[in-house]
């Protein structure tokens, strides 16, 4: 048997240079080897053939998520939801922090995820004494839904040797109160101290995580995902190894392009591996760095105050002579860099320094990206695309937080511009969605709905001019995201040659009413040829 097979009765939106739309594709392992129509392909077929028939159903590349965190988010299942929608008030998460401790082993922490102080009904941030009337016992780290804030008891305080007189990091900030104490607010690398103490997973529990989180990422019609900010715990050799085992054992059913943190991508550099290192599984990919925080942890750096805080602007994270001296020697080197950048001071800064390394060393396609982007200008995108830098947009932005924005952070008149895609579009700027999962789910057609409609939680169209449309928002997540991996020439399209990945939808995601995106199902997911979910 050749494992050939051929998907008719469809629609193929190959997502080539030219947008085909095609009714069959044929596979051979895990290669795509022909498209076109059910009749030209079905004469391919003999005795070894098995004939799929997709019954009218839209046919799409597997969706390639360009900012997530894939490893942290499968450590989740571990943990406390302490997010609003669990818990609407902070007694609820202090329930939640409770439940979790009883299950926790003495020598292990209690772990909460999504805790978000601007949607709880008391609208404020946990303090030692919550968590520690939650748990007084065991030490207790809640991570704040923008993963640029932690909360920790007086336990971990205790273990991490933090006290009053605890310098503050350069680039972070232990919350203090009025007297000096720590309140248990960490802010941005300031997390650092504190997190790593925390005892990392094994190296079998990592990896029976990853599988589980992958087949979660597959039922979102996932295969492909830049896996970001590995080794910001100091944890990232294990994890790599649990990635290279899986890998070996045939486990991946997601493709992993490494985003990993300066310190460890330097480390690895040394021993001859950089950018690209690797094969279709698992590659090394670009080198992380972080210029500022949260928009809604008011920890981005913006130019103009925030709305709800005449007076701060936030803070930049290193000054600007320190980033220029890290972003040229990573250009130089060879390095794909993607830096975290929300507010519209972070993102100049980074700009700035990239233009400076572009000018002291250029590469002529080294393909850096900018993470989130939030507050581009009109200015930002004009040089971003002089640069050759592509921005990743957070895109679903809009939705979740689109509302505190308008009303809290930004205020009406700039929260319009969040996640600028028309601009870009209308500038010719090359750019990809994502989702930064665990901050919001990892769904693609959410994202690529955001992207469409820019309607809030509570229903306000938010900066109608920046909508795009469904085929712009889909390019987002194939083709134009496999060129953020130098993986053009392998995935992001449909055509014979390249992988055979791709995800099968209840409906056509271009011609489907633009409010109902969201509601299309994945009904089956295939990566390299072989299925990795189905609907049945």
């Amino acid at each position: 048997m050749d494992d050939r097979k051929i998907y008719f009765n469809g629609f193929v939106l190959t997502m080539d240079p030219a947008d085909t739309q095609a009714t069959a594709l044929a596979t051979l392992g895990d290669r795509i080897i022909a498209v076109g129509t059910g009749e030209e392909l079905l004469r391919l077929s003999d005795d070894y053939t098995e004939t799929i028939d997709l019954e009218g159903r839209t046919v799409v590349p597997g969706f390639i998520e360009t900012h997530c965190h894939m490893s942290w988010a499968a450590m989740n299942g571990e943990k406390a939801d302490c997010s609003a929608r669990a818990c609407p008030s902070i007694p609820d998460v202090i329930e939640s922090v409770r439940a979790r401790a009883v299950q926790t082993a003495a020598d292990q922490w209690v772990w909460g995820f999504d805790y978000d102080d601007t949607a709880v009904a008391e609208k404020r941030h946990l303090t030692v004494q919550d968590l520690d009337a939650a748990c007084p016992d065991l030490p207790v780290i809640i991570m704040h839904i923008s993963a640029h804030l932690a909360y920790v008891n007086s336990r971990a305080l205790a273990i991490a040797g933090i006290d009053r007189d605890t310098p503050q990091p350069p680039d972070g900030e232990i919350d203090k109160d009025a007297q000096g104490n720590p309140t248990g607010l960490f802010k941005e690398m300031a997390i650092k101290s504190v997190i790593k103490h925390v005892p990392a997973f094994g190296l079998n529990q990592m990896k029976s995580a990853f599988v589980r989180e992958m087949a979660r990422y597959n039922a979102d019609g996932i295969t492909s995902v830049h896996d970001a900010a590995i080794g910001h715990d100091g944890h990232g050799p294990r994890l790599i190894r649990a990635y290279r085992e899986l890998a070996r054992e045939g486990k991946f059913t997601v493709r992993v392009y490494m985003t990993i943190m300066a310190e460890l991508f330097n480390a690895i550099e040394k021993l001859g591996f950089g950018t690209g290192s690797g094969d279709e599984i698992l590659r090394i990919g670009s080198v992380k760095y972080f210029q500022d925080g949260s928009i809604q942890g008011l920890t981005g750096a913006l130019k103009d105050d925030y709305y709800n805080k005449p007076g701060w602007k936030g803070a930049l994270i290193v000054p600007q002579a320190t980033l220029d001296q890290q972003l040229a020697q990573a250009h130089r080197n060879g390095q794909q860099i993607a830096i975290h950048a929300n507010g519209d001071a972070a993102i100049e800064s980074v700009i700035t320094a990239l233009e400076r390394a572009q000018d002291e060393f250029y590469h002529a396609d080294h393909r850096h990206m900018i993470i989130h982007c939030q507050t581009a200008s009109e200015d930002h995108i004009r040089r971003m695309k002089k640069l050759g830098a592509v921005p990743s947009y957070f895109v679903s932005h809009v939705y979740y937080w689109g509302d505190r924005h308008r009303k809290l952070f930004l205020g009406p008149q700039r929260a319009e511009r969040i996640s600028p895609l028309k601009s870009s579009l209308d500038q010719g700027l090359k750019f990809t969605l994502h989702s930064d999962n665990p901050v919001t789910p990892p769904s693609p057609l959410f994202s690529m709905y955001c992207a469409v409609n820019r309607i809030t939680r509570e229903g306000y169209l938010l900066g109608p001019d920046q909508r795009i449309s469904p085929l712009e928002a889909l390019r987002a997540y194939t083709c134009d995201a496999a060129f953020c991996s130098f993986e053009e020439h392998l995935k992001g399209s449909i055509e014979p040659g390249k992988l055979a990945d791709f995800a099968l939808l209840s409906d056509n995601p271009l011609t489907v009413e633009p409010e109902r995106i969201k509601d299309i199902q994945v009904l089956q997911t295939v990566m390299g040829g072989k299925t990795v979910h189905r609907v049945d």
